[in-house]
């Protein structure tokens, strides 16, 4: 949809302007966000500056006021296409190779404190 006619078709919907997210990996379960029309107009300015007729490569459905792209290359605004999951640790069949760098986050116990003395002769100055 060019951005003119995206545009003059979100000025003359009744309520506001939404569009559905499905954020959660491996389930069917959406955020609905319901966009305030004056913000959003501006934005589509500043994200299309082109002019009216630029590509936005999106739809609008006036009755509904359902905001959603025509292609779906990024994850999370489909039910097809659920955000990703999140990956695995890197080292996953067992602890992940020491180096030097990894010294402030090792698990060995540190050092016992030196005992106490009764000598009180370092003290004096």
């Amino acid at each position: 949809m060019k951005l003119g006619e995206l545009r003059a078709a979100i000025r003359k919907t009744k309520g506001n302007p939404w569009f559905d997210c499905y954020p959660f990996p491996g389930t069917d379960k959406t955020f609905r966000f319901y966009l305030q029309k004056t913000p959003l107009l501006e934005e589509l300015e500043k994200a299309y500056p082109g002019g009216k007729g630029a590509e936005t490569q999106l739809s609008f459905d006036a009755e509904t006021g359902q905001l959603k792209p025509e292609k779906h290359d990024f994850q999370g605004i489909s039910k097809d296409n659920p955000a990703i999951k999140t990956p695995a640790p890197p080292h996953e069949d067992g602890p992940a190779p020491k180096n030097d760098d990894d010294l402030l986050l090792d698990d060995e116990p540190a050092a016992a404190p030196a005992k106490p003395t009764d000598d009180l002769s370092d003290l004096l100055v």
